[in-house]
């Protein structure tokens, strides 16, 4: 939701300064609140699990750099002020949503293809250990 009202809003909002920062206020809440708990558990227990599956390396690999520069967008959001805000803006919800796309269609795909019971319950309750349920954002008003 964040990354949609951001692509919908910036066009009428590009010269207003207090939206840019509002909404690079909310990116980076959103980031810290959820994706950064969110990387780990990706890092450090559905990646590992997935390196020896045929067709994931390349693929997890891709989603790591990614994970890097969403944390180098998020950086420049806090450096950022005024107009100057519009593009790493812009950069973070693009690269969010098609992250979450590839994810969606790729990543989780592979992994229900390829995982064993055993393996499935194990990453499940690493994961769970890690960051809960997940079930819905830890602050969801950050999506309003």
């Amino acid at each position: 939701m964040l990354c949609l009202r951001i692509h919908r809003g910036i066009e009428a909002h590009k010269e207003d300064p207090g939206w840019l920062r509002a909404k690079g206020e909310q990116a980076i809440d959103f980031f810290e609140s959820d994706l950064v708990l969110h990387f780990k558990a990706e890092e450090e227990v559905l990646f590992p699990a997935m390196r020896g599956f045929p067709g994931a390396t390349e693929l997890v690999n891709r989603l790591e750099r990614e994970h890097r520069e969403l944390e180098s967008l998020i950086e420049r959001l806090r450096q950022t002020e005024g107009r100057s805000l519009l593009d790493p803006l812009w950069q973070f919800a693009d690269l969010l949503e098609a992250h979450i796309r590839q994810e969606e269609r790729l990543l989780f795909p592979m992994y229900e293809q390829q995982a064993s019971s055993e393996l499935s319950r194990k990453v499940g309750e690493e994961i769970k250990a890690l960051i809960g349920s997940a079930r819905q954002p830890r602050n969801p008003e950050l999506l309003k």
